[in-house]
């Protein structure tokens, strides 16, 4: 009973302090976000292959870039869900490889355990998917495992501006880097699909369904795009996922090879998926152009 009591008084104290936190990757971005989600006109969500690829300046001067490292569908799609209902244009990233993954089970919704107490979306999806820990029940403390010090830093010390912040985050580059950037195996570059004949992964199939739902009700633009890649020798499961799209009646444009995918100019590219700020620069003004016309902003 005792180290219950403790408990709670120590998360509310964290979390007090949390909520004043605007900055970093442990909840400032999401408390940005947050924040500012109901005044925003366009919205990019992703993996890193959106966050670093999209700068919403370019597109819209209300715009900002949700996209978060290593997530996939459910994180993305889970933020997405707490837009309010009125006019917004939504940029959704998705890989072909990750949307045909026998193996992904939604883990991504843990990277949202320090939101579970204070919302109730990302509540009902970890328990819809059972990615809680069981002892986060009891001990509300555990929502801040990992990232804890993070919390602490930016509070303590924010490092950067963040009324400036859109949410992009650019991928420097040196000459450096730029040369080594095609020093791959050979095998590595080679490999072409790793099996024959695709399904799409249920979940995703369940948050597709779940985001054309939402946006049909809540007066979303919905697009879903995949960002450049240097080198990509298997096309089927792109064949594939633009089929799916066509056949669930989703916008889709697979990007992954109409623009930057030479290697004549190493300056566009950070590595094999991903550009540097000058090739995010060029890929935005081709999304911007392609997509959304010459008027966009």
């Amino acid at each position: 009973m005792v180290s219950y009591v403790v408990d709670k008084v120590v998360y509310y104290g964290i979390r007090q302090m949390e909520s004043s936190v605007y900055t970093g990757q442990s909840v400032g971005k999401f408390n940005q976000y947050l924040s500012i989600k109901d005044s925003l006109d366009f919205i990019v969500f992703g993996s890193s292959r959106a966050n670093h690829h999209i700068n919403p300046s370019l597109i819209s001067e209300n715009g900002y870039n949700m996209g978060m490292d290593g997530q996939k569908i459910a994180f993305s799609a889970t933020l997405c869900k707490l837009l309010p209902k009125r006019e917004q244009t939504i940029l959704f990233h998705i890989d072909p490889e990750n949307a045909v993954d026998d193996l992904y089970m939604a883990e991504d919704l843990s990277s949202l355990k320090s939101m579970y107490y204070k919302n109730k979306i990302v509540q009902k999806e970890m328990n819809k998917y059972k990615k809680l820990n069981p002892l986060q029940q009891i001990y509300w403390c555990i929502s801040y495992n990992g990232i804890l010090f993070g919390i602490i830093k930016n509070y303590l010390k924010p490092n950067y501006n963040y009324t400036t912040y859109n949410g992009y985050d650019p991928l420097q580059v040196n000459n450096s880097s730029n040369r080594n950037v095609l020093k791959l195996d050979k095998k590595e570059i080679q490999v072409g699909c790793k099996k024959k004949g695709y399904t799409l992964n249920p979940i995703y199939k369940a948050y597709l369904t779940d985001l054309k739902e939402f946006s049909k009700k809540n007066k979303k633009q919905l697009i879903f795009f995949t960002s450049p890649k240097l080198f990509d020798n298997c096309k089927e499961d792109n064949l594939f996922l633009r089929k799916e799209m066509k056949k669930m009646n989703l916008i889709y444009k697979d990007f992954s090879d109409v623009l930057l995918s030479s290697t004549s100019d190493l300056s566009n590219w950070k590595d094999a998926t991903h550009l540097s700020k000058k090739g995010a620069e060029n890929f935005t003004n081709y999304v911007a152009r392609t997509v959304f016309g010459p008027n966009v902003k």
